[in-house]
């Protein structure tokens, strides 16, 4: 993989070479010859001629500015995809390989024992239910990015949708030891939400600060009002995120760098960008708040709701 990247990284520096060669040196000497035509010319015909001059090559400039800058945005993408790829066959590969060698161990008969056999059995289980999820998440996310998911918007109180997240949550909150600290404001006031797909999104959110976390791990999950908005905050005491990552953390794909000595996360990289773009969809936003070493705090802001509103509402995003 990182002989792909030295080829990208490549590329780019001689396409940036081609560039500056054949557009920034045209458009330095249009400039020179404009400033020359105002400076030295007197008619007025040389003053326009310096104008337009002037204007073509700040037009040329800023085209091949604007060039690099996308140029660089989409190889970046296009890296991002390429791990993408690579991670998803890499996490499709590990559970199928798992279900296979004990399919064949059972077919063979090379285990007889009842308790054996039932443990091979909860094992496929297990499985092909991560198997299941992992493909229900790359299907959802494609339904997003085509526009095609429709949310169910009726009003519903923000206990709710923390309560419905924390329910689907306790089966992996079980498997590690987990402080779990739900703290709600009273009488608060409904959004109007899709209740499965924001609590979908608060999921994503408990599972981001489960995987972050060492083996102390504390979570503390906060709704309060903020205004004409419901604020829910999921906090961790995880070893935080750098600013430089912050702006990014919500772009599909994009995976924080970690030290090699910590613990590798397992992951596509599309939580954090199903959370932002759930949100949109309900006309909320998210924001990201952490310091290197004190953990990080997810808040997911949504417009608080009328009282009088009501009834179902179909919305696709």
């Amino acid at each position: 993989m990182a002989k792909v990247y030295d080829i990208q990284r490549s590329k780019l520096r001689w396409l940036t070479a081609l560039v500056m060669l054949f557009s920034l040196i045209p458009s330095a000497l249009l400039l020179t010859v404009g400033v020359l035509v105002l400076v030295l010319g007197h008619a007025t015909k040389d003053v326009v001629f310096g104008v337009l001059i002037l204007g073509l090559a700040s037009t040329l400039l800023g085209g091949v500015v604007a060039t690099v800058l996308y140029v660089r945005r989409e190889t970046t993408v296009a890296r991002l995809q390429t791990e993408f790829v690579s991670k998803v066959s890499h996490d499709l590969r590990t559970p199928l390989t798992s279900i296979r060698l004990f399919v064949e161990t059972l077919q063979e008969g090379r285990v007889r024992d009842p308790e054996k056999v039932r443990q091979a059995l909860d094992v496929i289980a297990v499985e092909t239910t991560r198997l299941s999820a992992m493909i229900n998440r790359l299907l959802g996310w494609a339904r997003m990015e085509a526009g095609r998911r429709v949310y169910r918007m009726e009003l519903e109180s923000p206990a709710a949708i923390i309560e419905a997240a924390l329910t689907a949550f306790e089966p992996q909150r079980l498997t590690a030891d987990v402080v779990l600290e739900p703290r709600v404001e009273e009488d608060l006031p409904p959004v109007r939400a899709d209740l499965a797909a924001m609590s979908e999104a608060m999921l994503n959110l408990l599972q981001n600060a489960f995987h972050y976390t060492g083996p102390q791990k504390r979570i503390h999950v906060t709704c309060a009002r903020h205004g004409g908005l419901v604020a829910i905050a999921v906090s961790d005491n995880g070893p935080g995120i750098a600013k430089k990552d912050q702006g990014r953390i919500f772009e599909k794909f994009y995976r924080v760098a970690r030290d090699e000595a910590e613990v590798v996360v397992q992951g596509t990289g599309l939580g954090l960008a199903m959370v932002h773009h759930i949100v949109r969809a309900h006309g909320g936003r998210t924001e990201v708040h952490s310091d290197l070493g004190h953990g990080a705090t997810f808040t997911i802001l949504l417009p608080a709701a009328v009282a009088a509103e009501g009834g179902p509402e179909g919305r696709s995003l």
